[in-house]
């Protein structure tokens, strides 16, 4: 099977986010139960089929979530709404997004050095 040529493949968008916890990291499978969650509590079960929201890159504090073009205001407002993730208790996790972009790289790009002073811990 050949894959769909770039005019009609589903346009995508990538939101760099911030993970905030003093408890230890969740994996990136807590990070997507966490996430698509949210999703379906505040938009249902049509609205995350809308929004299709996936974790597609992890680190030790940042990670990028993929949504469809068009749905990236609304997965922001439910990745503000994320209060617990994994095995962590309630209220021990946050997310900040920093950056959306049209592609993975361009959303990892927005993450800051480990020299500068804008980076910041809880």
């Amino acid at each position: 099977m050949r894959p769909l040529p770039p005019t009609l493949r589903m346009n995508r968008r990538y939101i760099l986010i911030e993970v905030m916890t003093d408890a230890p990291v969740p994996s990136q499978k807590e990070l997507y139960q966490a996430c698509a969650s949210t999703v379906r509590d505040l938009f249902g079960d049509i609205g995350a089929a809308e929004i299709r929201p996936a974790v597609v890159w992890s680190d030790k504090t940042y990670a990028v979530v993929r949504c469809s073009r068009g749905t990236e205001k609304k997965l922001t407002a439910a990745l503000a709404c994320v209060v617990k993730a994994g095995n962590l208790p309630a209220n021990a996790v946050r997310f900040r997004t920093i950056k959306t972009s049209g592609t993975i790289h361009g959303a990892k790009a927005g993450i800051p050095c480990s020299d500068s002073p804008e980076r910041r811990t809880i």
